[in-house]
Parts: structure tokens; sequence; C-alpha cells
């Protein structure tokens, strides 16, 4: 798992390559989140929160992070409520059922994670 973690960090270092995180396939170049082959439209916010959860797939992210990749890192108005806010609309719209999810998970009392399953292991 590391080392897809590792290639998918190195991917959103480039502007315009596309991440891929188990279905989800993030096209930076069009602003596209892709699920299972279908486009999933998200506000910019929903698709910078994504889209740096998929640069650190399968690592835990805390709301700072996410807060400061999106609002810069001295930004006061971080708030970790509107993180919980923005994690629950992009698990609308990329899970199969939000209130059970499969890719983009709570770790209670760290953070969030979105974690790249192989597609095998989903239809065991």
């Amino acid at each position: 798992m590391q080392d897809e973690s590792q290639r998918n960090e190195v991917a959103v270092d480039s502007e315009d390559t596309p991440i891929t995180v188990g279905p989800i396939r993030i096209d930076p170049l069009q602003w596209a989140v892709i699920v299972d082959g279908t486009l999933q439209r998200l506000t910019p916010v929903e698709y910078m929160v994504l889209r740096f959860l998929a640069g650190h797939a399968d690592t835990v992210c805390t709301s700072d992070q996410i807060g400061s990749s999106i609002w810069g890192p001295n930004n006061n108005d971080q708030d970790s409520g509107l993180i919980k806010m923005h994690i629950r609309h992009v698990r609308q719209k990329i899970e199969p059922d939000p209130m059970h999810p499969m890719y983009l998970l709570t770790i209670p009392e760290r953070g969030y994670m979105l974690v790249s399953h192989d597609q095998n292991e989903m239809k065991e």
C-alpha cells in the first residue's frame, strides 16, 4: 500500500496528472471526478478536499492538514466543522452508500483517510 500512496503523492505534485484511487479517478485538467465510470459534480472545495486526500491515499489526514491545503497554512478560518461538512458532501457523491463509507473513512480522534481498495477485494 505504501507504494500506491507514494505514487499518488507524486501525482498531486504534478498539477495535470490524473490521480486514481480505487474506482475514483481525478482529472485535474478538466476538474473532473469519475467514480466507477460516472462523472460526479463536485464544488471547487469538495474537489480540493478529495484531491488532497487522493494524494495522500491510505494515510490519515487531519482537518488542519486538509484545511491548510485548501486555504493556506496561515488561514485562521480553518474549522474542523467546515471540513467535516465538505467530507460529508464528498461522501454523498463518491460512496455507493454514504452512511457506510468504503473509501472516505473517518478515523476517530485523528482525521480522514481515502483508502484504495483492490477491485478484486471489493467483489469478495
